[in-house]
């Protein structure tokens, strides 16, 4: 909508606060144009827009003073004020506005800036303000002066400081824009003395960019065939563009008759940051090029309210850039298709659900090939999908050696771990933990996996509906409530076999629709899988291995390491894992379930590492094309830019179920753990129906759990409080695999000594992630490592602690018929 005056504003101000856009300020000519002898009037007028539905309202409160042609900057729901003039001259001031339930309220509490300043250029990045020229007088000549404030100070040590000396010449209405942690500056005047005491202009094309960790400026390519943007505005697009909306260039500026004025350029130029080139990407609506004109990025667009079309002529209407890329009908009619496919595997499975045992195992009736991409799918989570492109496209392939140590873990896994669950008739891998040592530990080790899933539900939703909602333009709470609804909907009515099901089509469906987007990116590279090569080899992006033995950096036996522990913890002691295992006939189609998940990891090593490095040159190929603005937005916005209709919805319908899949393993495994472990004990001897019930009724309410516990994320942005409870309960979930180890290889292990591992192996991971450099990815094996010595030496310290070896190690089990 329009700002409701007549004439439009220039050089207003303009921001974001509390999700409301604020324009305020700015000056026009309201009775006559200026070659007519019209008087320049500045305003305190403050509007706020709180949807693109409603209209502008006029707030009651007004700016300190009438002013304009300042620097604005959004920060932490606060719109910052910076300088400006008004009709007596420039201002030193600066403060801010906050919106609050229907009101603007202004906080005075920042320091002046040390010199009046208006006209100058300024942004925001990482929360210090970067300022560059301006003029301290309505006459005086352009100021060299680079000012910095960092407002991440207290308020009481915050104070304007000089920056490094700026190399280029003086100017006023030049261009700044914020871009991945980098302040860049464009074009503007230059002021030299002219005739009877004025100044005369002289346009730049010159472009700067000053890097905050180094302190240094760098000198960058001219803006193309002459073309000014000043002062146009320009806004940070994807991790690679900047665009400049519009602007000045010479020709433009050479005529001189304003009534006659033809308007601003309307080329929309880009600035391709990775390869320091200038391209052009399109035009501008007719007459919405603007100068004199603030941005704000809010709800996905950017924003231009208002600002000069012409000398001496304003413009009320707010022109905007969507950074979206519409999803389209087609693509929303075959995501709603894919949803009802789920929810139909759940009601055609929900016939065999009569027992607790085909709940939680599905009757044994699962093929081993089924079972085995329900393992690699479970492995295989929506953060997990969008994040490995997304690494690779950053880093290199130094990722894939965790995929490889799949093979290093599954002959272990089946030799030595795998004959406790299929011969001992047990449900949860906790009742083995009983069996071998007593109630306490099983307890102990079924609980700490609920309150882990329990922790990472609402977070494995939560980060992916960030995802989806931004490239589809979905809000995110329905994006959420979708996956929660549809997942418990399925998982109550069909149990395990509608997981494991589900589980089937949704790595089907990622792992075709990668290799689409795979296709599609190579198609578009000139030189295709050659040039793909050619540039990953130049730019170091398929290396594999960093030969060092410091243990704070992902070297290669950093990678060798860990990895093998976190396997071994994921797929020794996770129920939602072993639950697989325990679906199919017998012990040897285990043992193949477990082999197909390994060997798909080689086609997903190569499709997804693949994918990462292929957008890679593709994006640096291809400096037209925007690409995402965050990392973990990055495949899912290729695809909704680049797949066909319909390919896109099904690709982002697989991100989906994979939420989904992690949603409705939790909530099946939670059910079968409370069931089997905790409620049987205290309430036994029901009718299995009666357990059946509950199981569904548990189900409803951790999915509800899951689904609230997102939500409360998006709209409260506590996630670090899950993230940090999931940390301190993983401490102790790793040790769980100590436990295993301790309970099938060591015959002197007993109930006593591997609590005391567990606590112990928990309290050191906590120490060493707390007060040392260790690399992540080394605290698990840090947990199974301290918990399996400590445990051992504890339980022979206290050899009478409840244990029962016989029958119950690997040596004496093995004896057993096997595929009982």
């Amino acid at each position: 909508p329009a700002i409701p005056d007549k004439e439009g504003f220039a050089g207003m101000y303009a921001g974001v606060s509390n999700g409301v856009l604020i324009g305020a300020g700015g000056a026009n000519f309201p009775d006559k144009k200026p070659w007519e002898g019209g008087e320049k009037v500045w305003y305190d007028h403050i509007y706020y827009l709180e949807d693109r539905e409603s209209e502008w309202k006029l707030a009651d409160q007004k700016l300190l003073r009438p002013i304009g042609y300042g620097v604005s900057l959004s920060y932490q729901d606060q719109v910052l004020i910076i300088g400006g003039s008004d009709a007596e001259g420039h201002i030193d001031q600066v403060y801010a506005l906050r919106f609050d339930r229907e009101a603007v309220l202004i906080d005075e509490d920042f320091p002046d800036l040390p010199i009046p300043l208006a006209n100058m250029a300024g942004a925001l990045v990482d929360g210090v303000i970067y300022l560059v020229g301006g003029q301290r007088t309505p006459t005086g000549l352009a100021e060299d002066a680079f000012l910095m404030l960092d407002l991440k100070q207290p308020k009481a040590l915050r104070q304007w400081e000089r920056g490094p000396d700026f190399p280029g010449q003086s100017r006023i209405q030049a261009v700044a824009a914020s871009h991945e942690g980098a302040f860049y500056l464009f074009s503007g005047f230059h002021l030299t003395p002219g005739e009877a005491g004025g100044t005369e202009r002289t346009l730049l094309t010159d472009a700067f960019r000053f890097n905050p960790s180094s302190g240094t400026w760098e000198k960058l390519p001219d803006l193309p065939h002459g073309a000014a943007a000043a002062p146009s505005p320009a806004m940070s697009v994807g991790r690679n563009h900047i665009i400049i909306s519009g602007g000045l260039d010479a020709a433009t500026l050479l005529h001189t008759d304003p009534a006659t004025h033809p308007g601003f350029q309307e080329e929309v130029l880009a600035f391709h940051s990775s390869t320091n080139r200038w391209i052009a990407i399109g035009t501008m609506p007719e007459g919405a090029s603007r100068v004199t004109a603030p941005t704000a990025f809010w709800n996905g667009q950017w924003v231009i309210p208002n600002g000069e079309k012409g000398p001496g002529i304003r413009s009320n209407r707010v022109v905007t850039l969507d950074v979206k890329n519409p999803f389209g009908w087609v693509n929303w009619t075959t995501l709603g298709v894919y949803l009802v496919l789920m929810m139909g595997i759940g009601l055609y499975y929900s016939k065999r659900e009569n027992t607790t045992n085909d709940y939680f195992l599905a009757g044994g009736r699962i093929p081993w090939w089924a079972a085995g991409l329900s393992i690699y799918g479970t492995q295989l989570s929506a953060i997990t999908f969008m994040a490995i492109p997304a690494i690779v496209y950053a880093t290199d392939w130094r990722l894939a050696i965790g995929s490889l140590m799949i093979f290093a873990i599954v002959p272990v896994i089946i030799k030595y771990y795998l004959p406790f669950f299929r011969r001992l008739n047990i449900t949860t891998a906790y009742e083995y933990l009983e069996l071998r040592f007593n109630l306490r530990v099983r307890l102990l080790g079924s609980i700490t996996f609920i309150l882990l899933q329990l922790a990472r539900m609402g977070v494995v939703v939560y980060l992916p509906a960030i995802a989806i909602a931004s490239v589809t333009g979905m809000n995110i709470l329905l994006c959420i409530a979708i996956m929660g609804a549809f997942s418990t909907a399925y998982t109550v009515m069909g149990g395990i076999e509608a997981v494991i099901w589900t589980d089937v089509i949704q790595v089907l469906v990622l792992l075709g629709g990668a290799l689409l987007a795979l296709f599609i990116a190579l198609e578009n590279i000139d030189g295709g899988f050659s040039k793909v090569y050619e540039m990953g080899m130049e730019h170091q992006k398929f290396k594999l291995f960093e030969w060092s033995w410091d243990f704070t950096e992902f070297v290669f036996w950093v990678g060798i390491v860990g990895f093998f522990f976190l396997n071994l913890i994921s797929y020794t002691s996770d129920q939602v894992v072993i639950q697989r295992y325990l679906t199919v006939r017998n012990e040897d189609e285990a043992a193949k379930s477990i082999w197909t998940n390994g060997v798909i990891t080689i086609p997903g090593i190569f499709v997804f590492f693949g994918l990462g490095t292929v957008l890679y040159v593709y994006y640096l190929t291809n400096p037209e094309k925007v690409g995402a603005t965050n990392p973990e937005e990055l495949l899912p916005y290729f695809v909704v830019a680049e797949l066909p209709l319909g390919a896109a919805g099904l690709v982002i319908a697989g991100i989906f179920a994979a939420s989904m899949s992690s949603l409705d393993s939790s909530m099946n495994s939670i059910a079968t753990a409370y069931i089997t472990d905790i409620h049987k004990h205290y309430w036994a001897g029901w009718e299995d129906i009666r357990y059946l019930g509950l199981a569904k009724i548990v189900t409803v309410v951790t999915g509800l759990f899951g689904t609230l516990t997102a939500m409360w994320i998006a709209v409260s942005e506590v996630g670090f409080i899950f993230e940090l409870f999931q940390r301190l309960l993983g401490m102790i979930g790793g040790c769980l695999a100590g436990v295993f180890i301790l309970a099938i290889f060591s015959r002197k292990a007993n109930a006593t000594g591997v609590i005391i591992g567990i606590v112990s192996g928990a309290v050191i991971t906590f120490l060493v992630s707390r007060f040392t450099d260790v690399h992540g990815y080394l605290y698990g094996a840090i947990g199974v490592l301290t918990c399996t010595i400590i445990g051992y030496f504890s339980s022979r310290a206290f050899p009478y602690g409840q244990g029962q070896p016989e029958g119950y190690t690997y040596k004496t089990l093995v004896k057993k018929t096997k595929n009982k």
